[in-house]
């Protein structure tokens, strides 16, 4: 598997039964990005590390297509078994049933702790629980957890107390397009915006203030580059999030809705599961833009770290994502991958060649009318920001 590491230079090294040897980025051999699932195992796969900033720094404009819906037809051609993975999680809303158990047993406990030991909890257990419930409300906005899209979004709902802002809700919209048009520029709210990624660039102090704030520029950011109409569910959100809170704080005390904030700005800090915003998509290897992390943080993260499983197959649950890897290894093994979240949050921050600009973009876009997962009713409409394209839905190959 071709890996990278937290360095100076990408590191260039052949497949998982090789050996690793190094090789200065300058000498690598010229990358082919048209189709990169078609990559041989077995042979050495050399990478271009990212370009060097210059002054006329910009994100990597792609005039083809995102990889995974070529690759995903691809792969179900040869392993159409692929298809009985999907379907719904059912033990993830035990899981999150006691999660939110924990955080909100902990926000009751902690109020009358000492500070050292209070925050100790929020960066060892608050953080991490968070930042689970971040990402099962992630893998409810793919309808994996329930039959019906409304029961994922109420579930969502749910999940969403202890992170104590309202977010579920208005995630969902904004993620379905991530996927259907993966850095569509206008679409895609993963990614940067110009202004923001003109002022940060690779600046370190930029990037450290990023790292620091990254919750707020991705709930803000996307309501900047397409705001979204209000809806009953939002409403619906916010109401059960406002009642959450004022009755922990009406019972305990706000020390108890602090620990529950704190948690949640902590988890998408310099917190290691908050590592996988960076590995996810950020352009490490020239032309690359999406990358997997098949490490032990994966337990805590609802695998969110299959992320080209992921992306390639956005309706197979978390648990059988290590599935469609195993099933089709040829296709992921010789991708490159993230080693440690940890590590590349500090290569994302000390790395100059590594920015805001580091992403890629494209023009085109996809239409909306795409099923979020094929087992789902035509026109789920807690999917989509364009309603009105959703007559004629069709199912996804």
């Amino acid at each position: 598997t071709s890996k990278f590491s937290p360095s100076t230079e990408c590191s260039s090294v052949s497949s998982s039964s090789s050996d690793s040897s190094s090789t200065d980025s300058s000498s690598a051999a010229e990358l082919d990005v048209s189709n990169p699932s078609t990559s041989n195992s077995s042979s050495t796969q050399k990478w271009d590390y990212a370009d060097n900033y210059s002054a006329e720094a910009d994100f990597t404009w792609m005039a083809n297509e995102e990889p995974h819906r070529s690759r995903r037809t691809e792969i179900l051609r040869k392993y159409p078994e692929i298809k009985t993975l999907y379907g719904h999680e059912w033990r993830t809303r035990y899981m999150v049933a006691a999660t939110v158990v924990l955080q909100t047993g902990l926000a009751a406990t902690l109020v009358t702790t000492s500070w050292p030991l209070f925050l100790t909890v929020i960066y060892l257990v608050g953080a991490t629980a968070n930042h689970s419930l971040f990402l099962a409300i992630h893998e409810w906005s793919h309808n994996l957890g329930f039959k019906k899209p409304f029961h994922n979004q109420i579930a969502s709902a749910f999940a969403n107390l202890p992170i104590g802002v309202p977010y579920s809700a208005s995630f969902k919209p904004y993620h379905m397009d991530h996927h259907r048009n993966q850095g569509v520029h206008g679409l895609d709210t993963d990614i940067p915006h110009p202004i923001e990624a003109n002022i940060i660039q690779n600046r370190i102090y930029f990037k450290v203030l990023y790292m620091l704030t990254q919750l707020v520029f991705y709930a803000l950011r996307p309501t900047i580059i397409k705001p979204l109409k209000p809806t009953r569910m939002m409403a619906f959100n916010l109401t059960l999030q406002l009642t959450y809170d004022a009755s922990l704080v009406y019972c305990f005390g706000i020390n108890a809705l602090l620990y529950l904030l704190i948690s949640t700005v902590v988890c998408g800090s310099f917190h290691p599961t908050a590592g996988h915003f960076l590995s996810e998509h950020l352009e490490v290897v020239r032309g690359i833009e999406t990358y997997s992390y098949y490490g032990p943080l994966n337990y805590v993260t609802y695998n969110v770290g299959y992320h080209n499983e992921h992306h390639d197959f956005p309706f197979v649950p978390w648990s059988r994502l290590p599935d469609v890897k195993r099933i089709a290894a040829e296709y992921y093994d010789p991708l490159p991958v993230c080693e440690s979240w940890v590590g590349i949050i500090w290569m994302y921050v000390t790395d100059p060649k590594l920015g805001a600009y580091s992403r890629v973009k494209r023009m085109e876009r996809v239409s909306a009318t795409e099923r979020v997962n094929p087992n789902d009713e035509v026109g789920d409409k807690t999917a989509t920001m364009n309603e009105g394209e959703l007559k004629g839905g069709k199912k996804v190959n």
